[in-house]
């Protein structure tokens, strides 16, 4: 594969994380969703245990949250081209918050820091995420947010 074609996959697919994190903080669940594959997979920082299936279910997790103040620090992006139609990531995430209102300036809770490993593909719509997996690795301020077990049906299971 030539240079040029190699660094604008790269290029690509380096936005997605980018793009994710823009449309989550906006509260533009859409968008979001329509990052992903049809049956893509993602799993939650918060929760790397309990994988979500579907674009559907990926655009449930964030248009059924309650509202918060949110903002995803990407960074460290890296982007592996397999091929002209797959590629491979990771990325860094610091991600605040706030629960208290929507409006800033706000207090953050706690600060967490982890990232995802990423699995791009090249489909009709443009190079989109088939998998998402996240993890938190460090986090300062404030304990991990308790987050009851999602159920099968609103991960896709049934």
């Amino acid at each position: 594969m030539k240079d040029e074609k190699r660094l604008r996959i790269e290029a690509e697919c380096a936005r997605l994380p980018l793009l994710f994190a823009k449309y989550a903080d906006n509260g533009d669940h859409e968008a979001l969703a329509a990052l992903f594959t049809e049956d893509c997979t993602f799993a939650r920082p918060f929760q790397p245990d309990f994988p979500f299936f579907g674009r559907d279910r990926v655009q449930a997790i964030f248009r059924d949250r309650p509202p918060i103040l949110v903002r995803h620090i990407v960074t460290n992006v890296l982007v592996e081209v397999i091929s002209e139609i797959e590629a491979r990531g990771t990325n860094y995430l610091t991600m605040l918050s706030s629960h208290a209102s929507t409006e800033p300036p706000q207090e953050a809770g706690g600060i967490y820091v982890g990232g995802f490993e990423d699995h791009y593909v090249k489909t009709g719509e443009g190079w989109q995420f088939m998998s998402r997996y996240g993890q938190v690795a460090l986090h300062q301020g404030g304990a991990m947010p308790n987050i009851p077990a999602p159920s099968d049906e609103a991960r896709g299971l049934k």
